[in-house]
């Protein structure tokens, strides 16, 4: 498909929800209609925009007025795209239905002081030589009764009339927004009938009903920028529907800022235009790049008492270790879905006697480590919402590969000097095989409870459990245990390994059968370097927490739902 000239875009963004005789659109954000649509567009593409303000749609007349004059300075425009919002309501009339829209002022019962579709539509046509109109609709039916849109001869529609009751947001333009976004990220081009149905996908997946018609005209759609490109798996996540995908994909814009004007641009569109508070919040602090806090600042800003530092330095909270005997144990998992490829195949492996943390590391483990060292600690414990320290036995997150090293090397010299461990023995992070060996219980279980499924997470704290956030460990013992009595190896966070991943963000470069010498378990740290996670997170669906599945991230990355949990094991060598 030849790339071709830039296609400019006119934009008509209308929202005349606003009527005190009728109830206002759910989920409608301060009044503005499709504000993420927009960024796209302004960002992305070739276009220019125009917005009718609400006092522009103070009658039928005057709303037609205002729309011919826009269309009038879009002309010229490849495509005019009409972003609309609004309530609709059907009349039957003897010489067929009349599907209108509410205007501020239009009153129930009276089909003249609304707008019929079919006159905006009217008032549409005719914008540039192409004649090329997309309708984008998030509308809902007033209580006076409702229909579809049916298709619109010579216009592209994208529609939801979910109904009255329902809580409405801007499905559409999201989806729409969502589309635009991957294809300027992916460099691609895409016909026009493509994204729509795409975004129609994307809707539906929302749960909401849509109603799409698209005219065989061949427009073809691309970014300004389609050098600008970002890994396919980060734009998977990036416009994913769940929160928790998109918390990884503010990990991977973080790293690929530095180098990349394009990863910079969707991590300020994230900061200041998702949807979820913690997702907005992560990679707000992710583009301003802050600074880890000292433990100073956490007093200064009363975040931590000395009492609690003192309490820290002289009372450590220390982890429970769960002895694992080794021998011959099975890993990997045998399957034909591509998603776990790199989890074959299914393999017997000899592995030494350790012993394993009973939980992830906590705030007030971490604490220790940070006030004997003076180290820096993690951001989010003092810009968080909530007083860290009500809940102190909360897993430690946005740890960096680094930082759980320099916490194991720390624990390895405190156990020595106190006679817990051995000359011969050091804390380590466990390596991705003796971390499965453990999930596994040594049998290949695909749970640490053994084999049977838990679609609905009341063993462990993952997306189906519907809590939506890090809690204590132990919330889900002794259900979700593993046999040896390890608490939350899968769900809640994700958990570091000391083996190495390779460079890639998607294929492994250390794949499975595991072999212990070839290179993954090698000690130090390139900086461009990704380690195995394990474990799977709160925001995991019930398909990836297990004890199988391998994922991975950047040694110096930092996520709001990746700690860490140690392990014991004898020197050699």
């Amino acid at each position: 498909m030849d790339r071709g000239p830039s296609l400019t875009v006119g934009a008509l963004f209308l929202a005349p929800q606003r009527s005190s005789a009728f109830p206002t659109i759910p989920g409608q954000r301060g009044g503005r209609t499709g504000e993420d649509l927009q960024w796209q567009l302004r960002q992305h593409f070739d276009v220019r925009p125009v917005v009718l303000r609400s006092g522009q749609f103070g009658s039928p007349t005057g709303t037609l007025r205002a729309v011919r004059a826009a269309v009038r300075e879009l002309g010229g425009a490849g495509m005019l795209l009409v972003a609309l919002a609004g309530h609709v309501v059907h009349f039957d009339r003897r010489t067929g239905g009349l599907v209108s829209l509410v205007l501020p002022n239009s009153v129930p019962g009276r089909p003249g002081s609304m707008l019929p579709m079919a006159d905006l539509v009217a008032g549409l046509h005719g914008c540039d030589a192409t004649g090329s109109v997309v309708i984008c609709a998030d509308l809902t039916t007033a209580p006076t009764g409702s229909a579809p849109l049916s298709p619109i001869p010579g216009v592209h529609l994208l529609a939801s009339i979910p109904g009255p009751a329902a809580a409405v947001g801007h499905a559409c333009h999201d989806a729409l927004a969502a589309e635009l976004g991957d294809l300027a990220a992916s460099g691609e081009l895409r016909p026009l009938n493509e994204v729509l149905h795409r975004a129609a996908d994307r809707t539906r997946a929302s749960g909401v009903a849509v109603h799409v018609s698209t005219v065989d005209r061949p427009i073809v759609l691309s970014g300004k920028y389609p050098e600008e490109q970002l890994p396919d798996y980060v734009r998977e996540d990036l416009y994913s529907p769940h929160a928790g995908s998109r918390l990884d994909a503010v990990a991977e814009l973080a790293t690929l800022a530095p180098s990349s004007v394009y990863a910079r641009i969707c991590l300020q569109r994230v900061a200041t235009h998702d949807t979820a508070d913690e997702v907005r919040s992560y990679a707000d602090s992710m583009d301003r790049r802050s600074e880890q806090p000292t433990l100073q600042e956490l007093l200064d800003n009363g975040r931590i008492s000395a009492a609690g530092i003192s309490d820290a330095l002289h009372r450590p909270a220390l982890p429970d270790f769960v002895s694992h005997p080794g021998g011959e144990v099975v890993i990997g998992f045998d399957s034909p879905d591509s998603r776990f490829s790199s989890c074959r195949p299914r393999h017997l492996l000899l592995l030494p006697p350790f012993e394993l943390a009973r939980t992830v590391v906590t705030n007030r483990q971490y604490l220790a480590f940070v006030a004997s060292t003076d180290g820096p600690c993690p951001g989010h414990w003092v810009t968080g919402e909530n007083h860290l320290w009500d809940e102190p036995d909360l897993p430690v997150v946005m740890v960096s590969w680094h930082d759980a090293v320099r916490y194991c090397d720390w624990l390895t010299r405190h156990l020595q000097a106190i006679g817990r461990l051995t000359a011969d023995q050091r804390v380590v992070l466990p390596s991705e095989a003796e971390w499965e060996y453990a999930a596994g219980n040594g049998r290949g279980d695909p749970y640490p409870w053994g084999s049977a499924a838990d679609p609905h997470g009341r063993r462990t704290n993952i997306r189906a459990t519907g809590l939506d956030e890090v809690v204590a460990p132990g919330r889900f013992s002794p259900q979700g245990d593993s046999a040896a009595g390890c608490q939350d190896l899968i769900g809640n966070v994700s958990e570091w390994t000391r083996s190495r991943w390779g460079a890639s963000g998607r294929q492994p470069e250390y794949h499975y059968p595991y072999r212990a010498d070839d290179g993954r378990e090698a000690n130090g740290s390139s900086p461009d370097a990704r380690y195995v996670i394990r474990g799977g997170a709160y925001h995991y669906g019930t398909e990836c927490a297990n004890s199988y599945t391998r994922n991975q991230m950047l040694a110096t990355q930092r996520h709001p739902a990746t700690g860490f949990r140690v392990a014991v094991v004898r020197r050699t060598g």
